[in-house]
């Protein structure tokens, strides 16, 4: 998880790790949002499992003041609310094509998940 954060933070200075309750949760950005959504930029959270890296991640987690033109996006039941300030909406998104490695440099990482986080975004409600 160290190297993980380690080149969260190359791209996300402020990025934070706490691990509670057997998940490792993350907090990045700022991520700059797609056309129509509101607040342009964003603070998002996500969790890994102790299975990770063989266990992909799922689903991240965005404020609830986030909105695309003018209407919150569609949400669903989150097993898990993080540990970090503020009120969190869970959206649902897959880690497609997870192939990890005991390089992060070479396989599927963190790094890459946060960056899907617009493909989810781009997707709308």
């Amino acid at each position: 998880m160290e190297a993980e954060l380690d080149l969260l933070r190359l791209h996300y200075q402020d990025a934070v790790h706490v691990e509670t309750g057997g998940l490792h949760w993350f907090r990045v950005g700022p991520l700059h949002t797609p056309d129509g959504w509101s607040p342009d930029d964003i603070h998002a959270a996500f969790s890994v499992t102790q299975g990770y890296p063989g266990a992909a991640p799922y689903g991240f987690y965005v404020p609830v003041a986030l909105t695309l033109n003018g209407k919150p996006p569609s949400e669903h039941p989150a097993p898990h609310q993080p540990p970090f300030e503020g009120q969190w909406r869970f959206l649902s998104w897959d880690a497609v094509g997870w192939k990890p490695t005991a390089d992060i440099g070479s396989g599927s990482n963190l790094w890459a998940w946060v960056r899907s986080f617009t493909h989810r975004l781009r997707e709308g409600q």
